[in-house]
């Protein structure tokens, strides 16, 4: 069995970016990402909410990744205000997104990092398809990340967060 950690930052607010966004807007956005993700994560078709005690969610998440089968996932999604949530699977994986301060320690100076453990039971260590899972991993956390503060951006420019 393989275990792949991987984990990408990117600013939020770098310079020129409009609107600039407070640690408010940032939790805010996180918390419609919990809820309703398929904004944030395009491979989630859906979200059913089992139950929602606030700072923890229960969800089944539907996923339709290209080229792959569909298929659902059990997450309890725990957050910790104002810093991160915590994407519990059933299978084990557990995803982070972190909200931390900046180089800078300024009021908008945040990072936004993904932090992911994914469990392939199937897959040798050291394989090239571990390898190649790997790779895949970084990319896709890349684009995830990204992909969320643009949403997180657009929420805003919207008065949805």
């Amino acid at each position: 069995m393989v275990v792949i950690y991987c984990a990408y930052s990117e600013p939020i607010n770098p310079s020129g970016t409009s609107p600039v966004l407070s640690r408010d807007q940032i939790w805010q956005a996180l918390q419609q990402k919990v809820r309703h993700p398929s904004g944030f994560v395009p491979i989630i078709t859906g979200t059913d909410i089992i139950e929602d005690k606030g700072d923890e969610v229960t969800r089944i998440a539907h996923f339709q990744p290209p080229g792959k089968p569909a298929h659902s996932l059990r997450e309890v999604c725990k957050s910790y205000y104002p810093t991160k949530i915590d994407f519990w699977a059933d299978s084990g994986a557990l995803v982070t997104n972190l909200v931390s301060d900046g180089p800078g320690l300024t009021e908008h100076d945040y990072q936004l990092t993904y932090i992911f453990e994914w469990r392939h039971p199937d897959v040798e260590q050291g394989s090239d398809e571990h390898k190649k899972i790997a790779e895949q991993a970084i990319k896709d956390a890349k684009q995830a990340v990204h992909g969320s503060i643009v949403a997180m951006r657009k929420m805003a420019s919207e008065g949805k967060a």
